[in-house]
């Protein structure tokens, strides 16, 4: 991987994590508004390190770009972790100081973040983020490649999201953004493994009706509120609160993918008026017969559903023993 030598635009960051006799040492960790970059000084584990990834104000604005370039060399660990979830605030008309021109020269009105890692041969990345969470009328969009060296890299990566804001006067803010993408991909050897793309999108957002605007209607009351806005996608994700993808990859996640499997291999379910409270799958990945990676979903009622489901199926499969029990519980103490 080439790493940029010049001076990092807004909302850049480079990192390179080496193996130094038993420790995992970072050579590289550069970054620039809006986002921060911080290295715990503590000790977890032998061959780890832990980076944790913060924006600036508690969240993304409107036209933020946020672009991370990561190298883990042989032999290393490195878990990626943010603090609190990870806010991307409305779209609001404007310039913006940290949006980076498009190549017509016009500033991006999207909020984004994009994520360039190389896994090196015998080398291990644990992304477990937490939850993506866009507020009314935002506009975000994510893409994330990882490079595996051979079939001895290892991944894990959590990828999830939740409706918004909750609790807010009027009725909060869920599933009220106005677009949301979230693409991952994964190569072996420069072969592509495994690619996922999610996208939800209002296409209703801002549509005026010609015909209403020209209706003999009689005015209302102008202090009544107008009712409340439907996205076009709310049917598609209604009624669960958040969602979340597992993506596995490497023999050292060979434990998580047995539980997976058995676990979802065991499920029985029954016929009921109402939807399940959370439900998830699994499908497994092989290469030759061999099941050398997996994808699992889950959909829950509630943000920390997901999460509870996230934490024993990590636990049960053995991620806590990777990195460790302190590590772990800073995992998901957000």
């Amino acid at each position: 991987m080439l790493l940029p030598t010049r001076r990092l635009a807004p909302g850049e960051g480079v990192v390179k994590l080496a193996r130094a006799g038993q420790q995992a040492v970072f050579e590289t960790v550069k970054f620039s508004y809006p986002l921060k970059l911080i290295v715990p000084k503590r000790h977890f584990m032998d061959g780890l390190n832990v980076l944790y990834m913060i924006s600036y104000g508690g969240g993304l604005v409107a036209g933020d770009q946020v672009v991370m370039h990561v190298e883990v060399e042989k032999g290393a660990t490195l878990v990626l972790l943010t603090q609190g979830s990870t806010k991307v605030f409305k779209t609001r008309p404007g310039r913006f100081l940290t949006a980076t021109p498009l190549p017509d020269g016009t500033l991006p009105t999207t909020t984004r973040q994009l994520l360039h890692i190389k896994i090196h041969p015998s080398s291990t990345l644990i992304l477990l983020p937490s939850p993506v969470t866009c507020f009314s009328k935002a506009n975000y969009a994510q893409r994330q490649t990882f490079d595996l060296g051979d079939e001895t890299s290892n991944l894990l990566l959590l990828d999830w999201y939740t409706s918004g804001r909750m609790g807010m006067k009027g009725g909060g803010e869920e599933w009220d953004f106005t677009r949301y993408r979230s693409e991952n991909e994964v190569r072996v050897a420069g072969r592509r493994v495994a690619k996922d793309v999610l996208l939800l999108e209002d296409e209703d957002r801002g549509d005026a009706s010609p015909a209403s605007s020209a209706s003999s209607t009689p005015p209302t009351d102008s202090s009544a509120s107008p009712p409340p806005h439907r996205t076009s996608y709310l049917p598609r994700v209604a009624p669960y609160s958040s969602y979340c993808t597992l993506l596995i990859r490497g023999s050292l996640f060979t434990p998580l993918l047995q539980h997976l499997s058995t676990s979802f291999t065991s499920i029985t379910q029954y016929k009921q008026t109402n939807p399940y409270s959370l439900v998830w799958s699994f499908s497994p990945l092989e290469k030759g017969g061999e099941e050398v990676g997996g994808i699992a979903r889950c959909a829950g009622d509630s943000t920390e559903s997901v999460k509870r489901w996230v934490q024993e199926v990590l636990k049960e499969g053995g991620i806590e023993k990777i990195v460790g029990e302190d590590l772990w519980k800073n995992a998901f103490s957000s």
